[in-house]
């Protein structure tokens, strides 16, 4: 049973005048009319003299182009429900756009990702940016909220065994460590801190960790609004 329906010019007004108003994705409609564009238009053909195979006995003139009306409703039709429909459009663009539509579309957030905006939202935000041997720090952090943390790209290259350790210094002076960042490589990794901060050291430790700072000083920065 086909899904397909002709109109004809009453029926397609009437049609048009029950389709809610919908602003369709500009990339759709560029679609839409380069393939109309690359559509071949046979010229109306006007035969004179004879019969016409209509049956209608109507002069001997054959509009063709009132024959191809019918088949166009149908088309524009269809392009209209692919538009409002919204789950069936990828079948309507040309071959590789709905790949470059989904290739387009964002990533979405880790959960990393998600905890470092919702601090960079914060109106008292205090922000730096650290390197350490080849590792990189983007550290923010809120007083109000009580949270900070820094995203870790890269590695750092030291000695065999060694590691940057992060030291996150409170707005109360207390310092305490976040972690050993490894020479293997990061790629956006997540490293929270125990509370709000207003200044963060690395120094190169044993993998292990050290319970104090007392090694070769890497990076140190403060924080600022």
């Amino acid at each position: 049973m086909s899904n397909t329906r002709e109109f004809d010019d009453a029926s397609f007004e009437n049609f048009l005048d029950s389709v809610p108003e919908v602003e369709p994705p500009a990339r759709l409609k560029d679609a839409v009319f380069e393939r109309l564009e690359r559509t071949p238009q046979e010229p109306t053909t006007v035969v004179a003299g004879g019969g016409n195979d209509s049956g209608s006995g109507d002069g001997g003139v054959i509009d063709l182009g009132a024959r191809r009306r019918r088949p166009w409703f149908a088309v524009v039709a269809a392009a209209l429900v692919l538009v409002i429909g919204g789950v069936t459009v990828a079948q309507f663009l040309p071959a590789g756009e709905d790949t470059q539509l989904a290739q387009d579309a964002p990533a979405p957030e880790s959960p990393g990702e998600k905890e470092m905006h919702a601090i960079m939202g914060a109106e008292d935000l205090r922000s730096a940016d650290a390197e350490a041997e080849g590792a990189r720090l983007q550290i923010v952090s809120s007083e109000d909220m009580g949270k900070a943390g820094a995203m870790v790209d890269g590695e750092p290259e030291l000695d065999a065994g060694m590691g940057a350790q992060v030291w996150a210094v409170s707005s109360t002076g207390e310092m305490s460590s976040a972690g050993v960042i490894g020479q293997d490589p990061h790629d956006g990794v997540w490293m929270p801190f125990d509370g709000d901060v207003t200044k963060v050291l690395v120094t190169e430790e044993p993998m292990a960790g050290s319970a104090e700072p007392s090694g070769r000083m890497l990076a140190s920065v403060t924080l600022n609004a």
